[in-house]
């Protein structure tokens, strides 16, 4: 009996040894060698890590002298440019790639879809950044400049969602309590993050294949159209836009605002020889003149109250309240920008002169720009990135 279970845990060890083994040289010979001739359309099956490699807004394959773009799906390239192309990675579909070709720089991208500023700011930065440690990749420098994207449709409401499902503040001054967070949560590199970058690759793509493999290919119908908004001096119809934050109360926004401030003091902290610049983005309704005294929006909204709503569609908000809020989230967000000594782009003014003529976003994706968008901001970034003085939050509408 003794024998025959020394048999079997030796027979045991040597299968894992022989599994450990080989999913090591299985890793390194993907991301060492394979990874930097694939297509970039393996990028939704990466990790972070790797996935920073793989993108087509830079000269080099591990970017050089680069400029750091943070931000959620603005950040990612979400929207009309990148469906257009068929969802082709390899094709130019972003602010990134417009930012690349007017200053013959590289631009890599941090961002990623559904995040908000500690996310944005901290934990992806960490989980990329902080990683050097990892054999699997080239060494990345720090970026020399960042180019953060503060988007008003729903970045507040995922910091207050941070707050409330994850910080969990107590009595007391709030800012400390989210800095502790940063620093014991969002600030720390997994230690074991490197060796899981392969198996996290392996399982989504096989949680793609058992998703997706099976079905026919998706029909993309365009949404329902049930805005009217004045272009080139004619009422056009538009979809279901998604509000600045026009549900919170005051101490709501201003706690959202908060984890902004506090996140983007981490980073210049960080990083305090490169420059930042905020770019402040309009949600959709806040560029457009509208025909109707009512906007038809939909708010991802999560309340602090226990009992209060977390999501309302389909709801009628004067047009001079979605402009108000954008104008007040504006100037909290540029105050905490110019406190912590970063840069600020307003980026109302221009995307309203493109709005006055053509549509910046849809018409299938209403939330996120569309190629005339992307090219807009993008430019905007370019020729402000510099600038000495911040933007002011200009309301005005050019006649």
């Amino acid at each position: 009996m003794l024998v025959r279970l020394k048999h079997l845990l030796a027979n045991g060890a040597l299968s894992v040894v022989s599994f450990l083994v080989t999913y090591l040289v299985c890793e390194v010979l993907f991301f060492r060698v394979m990874l930097p001739s694939m297509s970039y359309n393996i990028r939704p099956h990466l990790p972070d890590r790797a996935d920073f490699f793989m993108q087509n807004s830079k000269s080099h394959y591990v970017p050089r002298d680069y400029i750091g773009l943070l931000g959620d799906s603005y950040a990612a390239g979400v929207g009309d440019w990148l469906l257009a192309g068929g969802g082709l990675a390899e094709r130019p579909y972003h602010s990134a790639n417009v930012i690349h070709d007017v200053l013959s720089r590289d631009v890599a991208s941090f961002g990623r879809v559904n995040i908000g500023s500690a996310q944005a700011m901290v934990q992806r930065v960490t989980r990329i950044l902080d990683d050097d440690y990892c054999y699997l990749f080239p060494a990345i420098e720090p970026p020399r400049r960042f180019v953060v994207y503060f988007y008003e449709g729903n970045d507040i409401d995922d910091n207050q969602g941070l707050l409330l499902h994850d910080i969990k503040p107590h009595g007391g001054e709030l800012g400390p309590q989210i800095d502790v967070f940063l620093r014991d949560h969002y600030a720390k590199p997994a230690p074991w993050a490197c060796h899981g970058q392969f198996g996290e690759m392996l399982w989504r793509m096989a949680r793609y294949a058992v998703k997706y493999s099976w079905r026919p290919p998706a029909v993309i119908d365009l949404p329902i159209t049930v805005n009217t908004v004045v272009i080139a001096g004619a009422t056009r119809m538009a979809g279901e836009f998604q509000a600045p934050p026009v549900l919170m109360t005051g101490a709501e926004l201003d706690a959202g605002v908060e984890v902004f401030a506090r996140s983007l003091a981490w980073l210049r902290g960080r990083f305090p020889d490169a420059p930042v610049s905020v770019v402040y983005i309009p949600a959709p309704p806040t560029v457009y003149r509208h025909a109707s005294d009512e906007v038809t929006v939909k708010e991802v909204f999560t309340s602090s109250d226990p009992g209060g709503p977390t999501f309302k569609y389909g709801i009628a908000v004067p047009t001079t309240a979605i402009y108000a809020r954008s104008q007040l989230t504006c100037e909290k967000i540029r105050a905490a920008t110019v406190g912590a000594g970063a840069g600020f782009i307003d980026a109302r003014p221009a995307l309203r002169r493109a709005a006055a003529k053509a549509f910046v976003h849809g018409p299938r994706d209403w939330n996120h720009p569309n190629e005339l968008g992307y090219r807009t901001l993008g430019t905007l970034v370019a020729q402000k990135i510099d600038q000495r003085a911040p933007d002011a939050c200009d309301d005005r509408w050019e006649e």
